[in-house]
């Protein structure tokens, strides 16, 4: 099966270890006091509970994207359209790129415009950016057919260290869009993944994870390759009969 993206296009860019974690309600409320207590509150965070997140996550005709994932292929793009606090001021173009346990991120702002267009299938209104992205996303949409597949929505808290470049995210209410592919879309009506609020526990960091970060950090919850992505994918299809 061909790979979705043009991989070496991003080798030049910084890597970050990615380690996720699936967490019940009640380690998530434990691990938050612990990080409360080391971490710093990300400064873009609004408030305690964080912010809202929208991405409208893209595949091929093929479903390239989802099958790498549920296959477990090692080196796989996704290539996605996101958004914060349901706000058009700020829309990002984005491939996270994932080699191994390694991620790397390359992204462009759009205007509200161009995201309507691909939303409607026209993705030539990316060819008047200067960056590769957004020539990439156009040449896969008129090569594989690239085009938004499902929308996901979740609540992050977000903390960080200087050390290492550590990030931990906490992403809460993790839900599928189930009747629109926009994300701005007034009426958009979505359901939530998982029926027990599990959490999703994200931690980046760079070469090394300080050691006394990962002793206040040690959780009972599930290590796994999670995706967001994929978990609504499931959804629309098992519960909504969408594919």
């Amino acid at each position: 099966m061909a790979t979705l993206g043009f991989h070496n296009s991003y080798s030049d860019l910084p890597k970050r270890h990615e380690i996720k974690i699936f967490l019940t309600y009640e380690q998530y409320l434990e691990l938050r006091t612990r990080a409360i207590g080391v971490l710093t509150p990300d400064p873009h965070m609004p408030g305690p509970e964080g912010y809202l997140i929208r991405s409208v996550y893209m595949d091929d005709a093929m479903r390239s994207a989802y099958y790498e994932k549920d296959s477990g292929v090692q080196h796989r793009n996704k290539f996605r359209i996101r958004s914060y606090n349901n706000s058009d001021s700020r829309i990002i173009l984005e491939n996270k790129e994932k080699i191994d346990d390694r991620i790397c991120k390359s992204s462009a702002v759009i205007d509200r415009a161009t995201y309507d267009a691909i939303l409607a299938n026209d993705f030539s209104p990316l060819l008047s950016y200067d960056n590769p992205l957004c020539k990439e996303v156009y040449m896969l949409n008129q090569s594989r057919l690239l085009k938004p597949a499902v929308i996901v929505e979740y609540q992050r808290e977000a903390f960080v260290h200087p050390l290492s470049m550590v990030r931990v995210t906490f992403d809460k209410e993790i839900a599928a869009g189930i009747n629109t592919l926009d994300m701005f879309d007034p009426k958009l009506v979505t359901a939530p993944v998982f029926p027990n609020r599990q959490v999703v526990l994200e931690v980046k960091y760079g070469e090394h994870f300080p050691m006394y970060l990962k002793q206040i950090l040690q959780n009972n919850g599930t290590k796994q390759a999670v995706s967001k992505f994929v978990y609504c994918l499931d959804k629309l299809a098992q519960d909504y009969h969408i594919l």
